[in-house]
């Protein structure tokens, strides 16, 4: 789980890892990231607008454009102003692989947009977002556009539930054979 390290290569080529295959197309997205408090900082929250694709290994967001550290939270800095020392990064993008992922859920609110919402925990030693601590995640809610908000979550789902079966049948233990 990492967060600004995925960026589009020349023609807006998706950078995958060996082996990774695309399962979606680059869907519109809008990606709110929800940071609990931690010893490294305050409770925040991180917007953008990208795309979203899903492959066989992780979940990985893109963002448009880029904007100041402080537009994406709050208005209240101009564009123009070079962003504060202690500024949190911008969300450029976000990558979620399926061993991070806690919980993938599609929503149906009354009142709001349909949206998936991905709660996950950092990757051991991954220092681009802050660890949450014992019992705390991080939680992405993300609005898909072009109606495929349902499409793309049944793909998380189904690639999790794989990816916790390759886990489990690489953690059984071979049986004992005694020596004679």
């Amino acid at each position: 789980m990492s967060i600004n390290t995925v960026h589009l290569s020349q023609g807006n080529i998706l950078p995958l890892q060996h082996g990774e295959d695309v399962l979606t197309a680059g869907h519109t997205a809008d990606l709110e990231l929800r940071i609990p408090a931690t010893i490294q900082g305050p409770k925040r929250t991180e917007n953008a607008k990208g795309r979203i694709w899903v492959t066989d290994h992780r979940v990985i967001f893109i963002a448009d454009t880029l904007d100041t550290p402080g537009t994406s939270a709050s208005g209240a800095s101009a564009p123009s102003e070079p962003p504060s020392y202690d500024a949190p990064p911008v969300l450029s993008s976000l990558e979620i692989p399926y061993a991070s992922l806690k919980i993938a859920s599609y929503n149906l609110p009354t009142f709001s947009a349909n949206n998936v919402l991905l709660t996950f925990i950092p990757a051991p030693g991954d220092t681009s977002l802050p660890d949450p601590g014992r019992g705390q995640t991080i939680e992405a809610k993300v609005i898909v556009g072009e109606g495929a908000g349902h499409g793309v979550w049944k793909r998380i789902e189904g690639e999790r539930m794989r990816a916790e079966e390759r886990r489990k049948q690489e953690d059984i233990l071979p049986a004992y054979e005694p020596r004679n």
